[in-house]
């Protein structure tokens, strides 16, 4: 078992950051309905770890000795130092990535009829479906004003790549349920990149593109990015077998059971001696049938988390080794430690 790093600790360089973004999240994405307001408040005040603006954040204070001196972030001029972090281009595009996962989760949770996240009901367990979709779709809805607002055409165009990533992701991930005949380039890494990790690389590459970094230094903050995001989610399909359900908040194996063929399940068909019968309990709970135990019982014997752990690891590397061009700051240090963070965390 991996050492949980702090989060909080890790962040604290940003802390000032972090607690305004949460004033400007509970006071700018308001809405005419009170019914809207309601419910978009209260998925903010459930709270949640707000990694992608935290990315945003630190990339922001690590590239900004990458442009001391010159003349930029879209036409202001920089002295001895860039702009202060309370710049509002730069909260816009905190805002815009938590509000596109925000509204991913509310969608995600209908979709898989998920009535528990983070520990709390989710939306669509409290109102009707037409109100939790149109609260996702207002979400997304706020994410394209704040793009508007941005006026940077570059970076419009990243999230909205995002965006038809997400859907794209979705898509394939229902086609796939319960299937057992995956090729894992075309499906599971194409689908995690999409789901999760494009919008983690945005988060860092909005950035790059906003303080208008060399070239170099742009493909090394959204490798970065990449990097952090595939492992991201690998971890997250690995704690779907390995956590309990107070760690998740959620219940454990909801992944399995919605038919999420993810890495865990994959590397256990591949390395099981007794292969077809796992492919049968597979068939068997798709259809209805409580085989969770004997599949999670197939996970263990074939070792299948801590090979999938093994493979996040080696994105985590990769994620820090580009980091390696840009300056050392506590900025830096702290990306860095956010890669051993997503790698050792418990839920």
């Amino acid at each position: 078992m991996l050492a949980t790093v702090d989060l909080s600790q890790i962040l604290e360089p940003i802390k000032p950051e972090l607690e305004r973004l949460e004033q400007r999240l509970l006071e700018e994405v308001s809405a005419e309905s009170r019914t809207l307001a309601t419910i978009v408040r209260d998925m903010f005040m459930a709270g949640g770890k707000r990694l992608r603006p935290a990315i945003s954040f630190l990339c922001y204070h690590a590239l900004s000795p990458a442009v001391t001196g010159v003349a930029s972030l879209r036409g202001t001029q920089f002295r001895s130092h860039p702009p202060a972090a309370n710049d509002d281009k730069l909260y816009l595009i905190a805002e815009i990535s938590e509000l596109i996962h925000t509204a991913s989760l509310v969608h995600d949770d209908i979709i898989d009829n998920a009535l528990v996240r983070r520990s709390m009901p989710t939306l669509n367990s409290k109102w009707n479906n037409a109100i939790t979709v149109v609260s996702g779709d207002f979400m997304f809805a706020r994410a394209a004003v704040n793009l508007g607002k941005l006026d940077i055409n570059e970076i419009v165009c990243i999230y909205a790549r995002v965006l038809e990533n997400l859907c794209a992701g979705e898509i394939e991930q229902i086609e796939h349920k319960y299937d057992t005949e995956l090729n894992w380039d075309y499906y599971y890494y194409s689908k995690t990149y999409k789901k999760t990790a494009s919008l983690i690389e945005a988060s860092a590459e909005a950035v790059a593109v906003l303080l208008e970094v060399d070239a170099q230094t742009r493909a090394a903050i959204k490798t970065y990015g990449y990097e952090l995001g595939m492992a991201f989610q690998i971890v997250d399909d690995i704690l779907d077998y390995s956590a309990s359900s107070e760690q998740l908040g959620k219940a454990a194996g909801s992944d399995l059971k919605d038919g999420q063929v993810t890495l865990p399940i994959l590397i256990s068909i591949r390395d099981s001696s007794k292969q077809a019968e796992l492919i049968q309990d597979i068939a068997e709970l798709a259809g209805g049938k409580d085989r969770l135990a004997a599949i999670l019982e197939q996970v263990n014997d074939t070792n299948a988390i801590n090979k999938s752990r093994i493979i996040a690891a080696e994105y985590i590397t990769r994620a820090k080794q580009a980091l390696s061009t840009i300056s050392d700051s506590k900025y830096k240090q702290s990306l860095l430690d956010l890669a051993d963070f997503v790698i050792s965390r418990s839920h």
